[in-house]
């Protein structure tokens, strides 16, 4: 409030307008204007502030607070690490939140006194009478600001009431010009807080180009530009688009650029008005301009724009609106502002002519207070409202969760960091699907998300499934145990180690758990053939058992079962040959983990809080065929492995429904190949919901996530990293929820570097992000990048390979 106007002031949200399509863009710019133009008071005036503010850590530490978890033992050191990574990029200007004020001066209807102020307004001896008069003007008008608030707060527009701390905030931007300014979020402010808010001082008097704007607390100096759109500065026609994004990202492409946008709002009838008075003005000058025999064609289509415009108006498709733009540029330095100045100039040719008048820096500099008012008129623009919200003050690419895990850099017109709350079971994500889509070309990253996703999850003190057919995540496990303290299970198939530790028998919870997981892994070590003939007696075998002590339960014990089988019937002779086959099965190094004897101090597979890292590389997976009449025996038994791995996963994923449980699944197209593997992902994906289990997977080829029917529907979320070809990025653009890759979203996808990639959140926001690994220590243990070459890389003797010929 001032002595001549009172000011409400909105706060409107960043949207993500990336990758939005061309029709897309226009869509989304007329509902926007259409909002405006129905809420803004007729005939008022109005301040649009853009405003860079910084991040911080500690911002993202108290997301934090409100996390009902069980932490990881040493979660703290680690979520320290993603608030540290905040706090440097944002030092170093990477990390910068746009923040975009709308004030309204609110019409007042009083009669007029001395001075031009209304006349119970005038200047007043007693500060109390002033106050009590204050008090008095706010309450004819509260009510109706409150109302106003109500409804821009529900418009597409989301806008929220500014805090007294923001617009505070806001104004000593421009008195001190400090980023970091911090200022509590109150909704009153008084006293001290209101003297420091003013602790700075503008200085006109060093050069008619700029003014010098010093922080009395610091004593540090800014130097502040402020340009102007020239007379003629836009396009008499439409832009490319409905506003063409003036205001959108292009304000990234410059350090230090804010906006200040002062205007007034006709409304239908104003602008019917407004317009028809234009349009004679420009009639008249094309009839003074024809009887000298011209016909400038810039006239011509100025009258036809404004015909159209009116038209509009008429029909109350759009309002005109007047704008006065101020870009403001500001540096440590004269010459560096030099360079920004320049340097902006450059980056909207083609858009807006810019220009910075001289001599008047101090007026213009003046409209960017909040509450103060347009002092320079010479250069306002008059334009439909769909030209100053298509500039998209309020557009960008603001992406992620509120809480969770720092994953990454938003690289978009929202630089800032990106949370990833894989595990969230906040609110409306309780009802939202579990799985998460991690797709592109080998060698981009993915596996790098995989890993920094799954220890975001292991940080909330969950259980972790890292099914890894190649072995090249182990990286993880030492991040795991190390960074984050949690108990780690490592599982290497083909490890004779791990003999034993994967036996059905020995992991299952109940008899029955243990009768169906087992038969299911005997019999998938059989040929066909002896499968039709043995299900019988294996399941006599596994019953028997079953019968003795819990603790005695295993697979070599039902083999040793199965060969015991005496008497010449011919159940007995079936039983002691099938067990003799499963005794050699069992020697099968892709067969050892599962029906092999336990090696000492092995454990069964781990159903607590922890990761377990599931290595199959080495296994001999059958790719030629799916048929399993055409399976050799190592293939067979591979195969019968794999089930059993993927029982595991489904199993536990049922287990303490309580328990937030991940499966992460590597090179999915190596599981999707075969029935059971298609299976698993199918069921995690409808059922993960329920039993709070999340899946997570990781494939070079996007179609194969769309082929698993349903599986589109249940993904919350989706990372795309680099693709090339039509087909992919088609298929890539159905799980980011585009129809269709359009030019936008196929050259994005294509200029991705290794480490970025294109996500889709919860809400269905997109934007480009950078994979953040913390620091070095963690980026080179997950690294799945092989080593150079050295000397003492090869231990045989020269010569070893050929003497065992």
């Amino acid at each position: 409030m001032t002595d001549q106007a009172i000011w409400a002031w909105v706060q409107i949200p960043t949207l993500s307008t990336y990758l939005l399509e061309d029709e897309q863009l226009a869509q989304t710019t007329m509902a926007h204007a259409s909002a405006l133009a129905a809420l803004l008071p007729e005939r008022a005036e109005w301040h649009l502030k853009i405003i860079w503010d910084r991040h911080r850590g500690t911002e993202y530490l108290a997301s934090w607070e409100g996390v009902d978890s069980v932490r990881a033992p040493r979660a703290d050191a680690y979520l320290a690490l993603g608030a540290h990574r905040i706090d440097r990029n944002a030092e170093v200007g990477y990390f910068r939140r746009r923040v975009v004020l709308l004030g309204v001066r609110w019409p007042e209807t009083r009669p007029t006194g001395q001075h031009g102020l209304p006349r119970d307004l005038n200047p007043e001896p007693d500060p109390r009478h002033a106050l009590q008069r204050a008090h008095k003007r706010l309450a004819e008008v509260e009510q109706a600001i409150g109302r106003w608030h109500r409804q821009m707060e529900a418009s597409v527009l989301h806008a929220h009431p500014a805090s007294a701390s923001r617009i505070a905030w806001s104004y000593a931007r421009e008195l001190r010009r400090d980023i970091g300014l911090t200022l509590p979020e109150q909704q009153l402010l008084s006293g001290g807080a209101l003297v420091s808010i003013a602790e700075g001082r503008m200085d006109p008097t060093r050069s008619e180009d700029y003014v010098v704007v010093t922080d009395r607390a610091t004593g540090e100096s800014r130097y502040v530009s402020v340009l102007c759109s020239a007379t003629n500065g836009f396009p008499v026609a439409e832009l490319s688009l409905p506003g063409g994004e003036w205001l959108g990202m292009i304000l990234n492409d410059v350090p230090d650029v804010d906006v200040s946008v002062r205007g007034v709002h006709y409304g239908p009838s104003g602008s019917v008005e407004l317009l028809g008075q234009a349009r004679d003005v420009v009639r008249s000058q094309r009839r003074e301009a024809a009887a000298v025999g011209e016909d400038p064609l810039e006239a011509a289509e100025a009258e036809a724009a404004l015909v159209a415009r009116r038209q509009e108006a008429q029909r109350r498709l759009d309002v005109q609106i007047t704008c006065h733009p101020r870009w403001v540029v500001s540096a440590e330095s004269p010459a560096e502002l030099e360079e920004r100045v320049s340097q902006l100039t450059k980056t909207y040719v083609g858009t807006v002519e810019l220009h910075r008048p001289r001599a008047i820096q101090d007026l213009l500099w003046m409209e960017l207070l909040p509450g103060d008012q347009s002092r320079v008129p010479e250069f306002a623009q008059e334009q439909p409202m769909r030209t100053l919200v298509g500039g998209w003050p309020h557009g960008g690419s603001t992406v992620g969760d509120a809480t969770g895990p720092y994953l990454g850099e938003n690289l978009g017109a929202s630089p800032g960091p990106v949370q990833a709350h894989l595990v969230s079971r906040q609110g409306e994500h309780r009802t939202q699907p579990t799985t998460i889509a991690v797709t592109g070309r080998s060698g981009e990253g993915k596996s790098t998300l995989v890993m920094m996703l799954l220890l975001g999850a292991l940080t909330e003190g969950a259980w972790a499934l890292l099914v890894d057919p190649k072995g090249d995540l182990s990286g993880i496990v030492a991040v795991a145990r190390d960074v984050l303290g949690v108990d780690v299970q490592v599982m290497r198939v083909m490890d004779p180690r791990c003999s034993g530790m994967m036996d059905p028998m020995r992991t299952a919870r109940s008899a029955d758990e243990a009768r169906r997981f087992t038969l299911d892994a005997l019999l998938g070590a059989l040929s066909p053939g002896d499968r039709a003939r043995g299900e019988n007696v294996l399941e006599n075998a596994v019953d028997a058992v079953l019968q003795r002590p819990p603790e005695t339960w295993s697979s070599p014990a039902v083999i040793g079962e199965l060969i015991a089988a005496s008497g010449g019937d011919l159940a007995a002779r079936t039983a002691h040959e099938l067990g003799e086959t499963l005794r050699l099965r069992a020697r099968q190094p892709s067969m050892r983990a599962v029906l092999g004897p336990a090696a000492p101090d092995s454990v069964a597979l781990m159903t607590g809080r922890g990761l377990v890292y599931l290595d199959l590389s080495g296994l001999d997976l059958p790719r030629h065929s799916p048929d399993p009449e055409r399976w050799s025996v190592p293939e067979r038994c591979a195969m019968a492995t794999f089930h059993v791995a993927l029982a595991y996963a489904s199993v536990q994923g049922q287990r303490i429904r309580e328990l937030k449980k991940v499966v992460a699944i590597a090179e999915l197209h190596l599981i999707t190949s075969y029935p059971a593997g298609e299976a698993l992902v199918s069921w995690v994906a409808r059922t993960g919901r329920a039993n709070q289990l999340y899946l997570l997977l990781d494939t070079h080829v996007a179609a194969d996530l769309l082929r698993v029917q349903g599986l589109a529907e249940q993904i919350v979320m989706a990372f795309s990293f680099a693709a090339s070809g039509q087909s992919e990025q088609d298929a890539q653009a159905e799980l980011l929820r585009r129809a269709e890759s359009g030019p936008r979203i196929r050259a994005a996808l294509s200029s991705l570097a290794t480490g970025e990639c294109i996500i889709r959140d919860r809400r269905g926001n997109l934007a480009p992000l950078y994979v953040d690994r913390l620091s070095l220590p963690i980026a080179r243990a997950l690294s799945t990048t092989a080593g150079d070459d050295r000397p003492d890389l090869i231990d045989d003797p020269p010569g070893a390979m050929a003497n065992e010929g």
